[in-house]
């Protein structure tokens, strides 16, 4: 289900919108089965371990499939650091920081013109190699930055969910039958 939604997000008008929708339908739809006693704790946890994996992943599928490679000159490269601090229950506080690179970028034909990412890719007046997406749906990334290789995991994931869920029905339900 996730996976048309994510579809619909990189092909149809909507974008983001259907990601959205997308992930809440599947996380509901999951979370139900899970409280109803349709799935056991370790199917669902594997199932919402593939959700994650195909939610982050599929950009860069997306890339890999239709993306144009192209080399800009960075015009303008600004770094910039993000923290937050968070306490859990016990009142321990940490706190996290991440680096990200906001870059202008002079490209062939005016596109992209800007990407941020959190790998210092460039350097200002030097040539980078960029991957965008013509239809502007998915935010450009350095070349070397896309691996479409992760979309396999989350089946992975969902065929270990599925052969973990049989084998308890079958092997347990039958100790308690017999």
């Amino acid at each position: 289900m996730l996976l048309v939604f994510l579809l619909l997000a990189a092909y149809e008008p909507g974008g983001r919108w259907w990601t959205i929708a997308g992930e809440l339908a599947a996380f509901g739809l999951l979370g139900f089965s899970f409280l109803n006693r349709h799935l056991r704790f370790l199917p669902t946890a594997l199932l919402l371990w593939a959700l994650g994996m195909t939610a982050t992943s599929f950009d860069g599928w997306v890339l890999e499939r239709r993306g144009l490679d192209v080399t800009c000159t960075v015009l303008k490269k600004e770094p910039r650091v993000e923290t937050s601090t968070s306490t859990d229950s016990s009142g321990h506080t940490s706190t996290h920081s991440t680096t990200y690179y906001d870059y202008r970028l002079g490209c062939p034909g005016g596109r992209p013109a800007t990407m941020t990412t959190t790998t210092n890719a460039g350097s200002v007046g030097r040539p980078l190699q960029v991957v965008y997406d013509p239809a502007g749906r998915v935010d450009p990334v350095p070349a070397r930055d896309t691996d479409a290789a992760d979309v396999w995991v989350p089946g992975g994931l969902i065929a270990a969910a599925v052969v973990v869920g049989a084998g308890h029905e079958l092997l347990v339900r039958r100790r308690w039958q017999g």
